[in-house]
Formats: structure tokens, sequence, C-alpha cells
């Protein structure tokens, strides 16, 4: 038997499997594996005030599993039919979340600070296009909102805790 699948199973771990539609393009094909309680991995870890998380190497895994797990949650309870993914190709463009909602398809690309700098919004609207997705987000630590792009959002984590792609 798979571990990955029995942890899965468990909901400790969350298998988040790749998006391809284009099968010419080289993608990741292997899904990403997010331990998915972020208190038990800061416990694992020793990781107990907020100065060790901090400078700790985890830190962006950690964030981005934290939002990827809160989006999800409220997804599945708004859209119980809605699919996860990732997207990622071989040569590194990505984004860490793909919502397929039957017809519609959003991206999310989670980043730990402030995420504003115009390559990475650029990178965001590029993959957004080459999967079909109707808009794209990037969530981050910061305060508000702000547009980045025709089609590119950055939304601070505070400002999203009722919010869901759409």
């Amino acid at each position: 038997m798979d571990e990955n699948c029995f942890l899965s199973w468990t909901f400790l771990v969350r298998r988040l499997p790749p998006y391809f539609r284009n099968v010419g393009k080289r993608l990741t094909k292997s899904p990403k594996i997010y331990l998915r309680d972020t208190g038990l991995l800061h416990h694992l870890l020793n990781i107990t005030t907020h100065a060790d998380l901090d400078s700790h190497p985890i830190r962006g895994a950690s964030w981005e599993t934290f939002v990827i797990e809160d989006l999800l949650r409220r997804e599945r309870l708004r859209h119980p039919h809605s699919q996860a993914f990732f997207w990622r190709t071989t040569a590194g463009a990505e984004v860490d979340l793909v919502i397929d909602r039957e017809s519609e398809r959003f991206a999310v690309e989670v980043k730990c600070g402030r995420a504003g700098q115009p390559g990475l919004s650029r990178a965001v609207e590029q993959v957004a296009e080459e999967i079909g997705a109707k808009r794209a987000w990037i969530v981050d630590q910061a305060e508000g909102t702000e547009p980045l792009r025709t089609n590119v959002e950055r939304r601070g984590m505070g400002y999203s805790l009722e919010w869901l792609p759409g």
C-alpha cells in the first residue's frame, strides 16, 4: 500500500495533482505533497514562536500550505464538485493552485512576503492564459488588494478570509 495514499485518506497529507491539458508541453506530472496541518508541521520541526518561523527555511512552504488549505476548505463548502491542481513547467513557470470549477478555471499563486513585483504578475498572467484561467490572484501577507495586470490581482490573506476566486 502506498503510504502517501494512506496519509491522504487520514487527511494528514494532501496530494495536489498537476494540471495539464497541452500534452506537447513539458510539464511536471508528479503530485505536490503537503502536510495539511501547519500547526503539526511546526510542532514536528520544533517551531514554537513567530521568530522561529520567520527564520526557518520552511516558512514559505508553510504559508503556501496554510493558504491553499484554507481556500480549498471554503471552495469545497461552496462548490463541492470543484477540482484542485497545481501547474508547473519543467522550466519553472508555475502557479500553486488551479481551481477547476466546471467550465471556469482560476489560478492562485501564494507568496510569503508582499508580492507586487512586475515580473511575478506577468508570469502569473502568462500561466493563467496558458491554462485558460478566467482570472488569477497572488495571495500574500500584505494588507489590502490591488490590481496588478488585466486579469491578475494581489490580495492580502487578511482580506481573503471570506473570499473565493470567482
